[in-house]
């Protein structure tokens, strides 16, 4: 009986610890505390870190947005959603390698974080983010990395968005 119940115990602990690990709420391990806090005049009101390595991009189209790369072809986009504008749709499952799918907090928001491999010469790997405060004003974030890397740490710098003042 004692037997049974040690199996028993052993079997939950590593159920417990391979659930852990494939969570895909579970935050990058990347230090960001050396990235540049970066802003844009196009999307006012917000801030985030990235790597020192990217820069903005001065060929940005839409309006309230912007971008940013680095030499590695590493992307990122913010926008900015009026509260009442309709949102982007966000991508499905659909025969997506490595996607993953997270409902998070990244500050006083609300996030939907979605990561796949995407196999393209854009890039290896895809990140779409919805950020959204209890008061309906809303970020959309999409960026691209060319590997795993580069990945976490864009899946790191979506996690330190910040409203200012919220």
């Amino acid at each position: 009986m004692i037997r049974r119940a040690s199996i028993a115990a052993a079997a939950l602990t590593l159920a417990a610890l391979s659930s852990a690990s494939a969570d895909p709420c579970v935050a990058p391990r990347v230090d960001v505390a050396n990235w540049a806090l970066v802003r844009s005049p196009r999307v006012p009101g917000f801030t985030f870190r990235l790597p020192r390595s990217f820069t903005r991009d001065s060929a940005t189209t839409n309006a309230p947005s912007a971008r940013w790369s680095d030499a590695s072809r590493a992307r990122l986009e913010i926008a900015h959603r009026a509260t009442g504008e309709a949102e982007s749709t966000l991508p499905s499952p659909d025969g997506r390698p490595a996607y993953a799918r997270c409902e998070d907090r990244v500050g006083s928001a609300s996030a939907i974080i979605i990561s796949y491999g995407a196999g393209s010469a854009a890039g290896a790997y895809v990140v779409h983010a919805r950020i959204q405060w209890p008061d309906g004003e809303a970020l959309e974030v999409r960026a691209d990395a060319p590997d795993r890397a580069r990945l976490d740490e864009l899946l790191a710098a979506v996690r330190t968005v910040r409203r200012v003042g919220a």
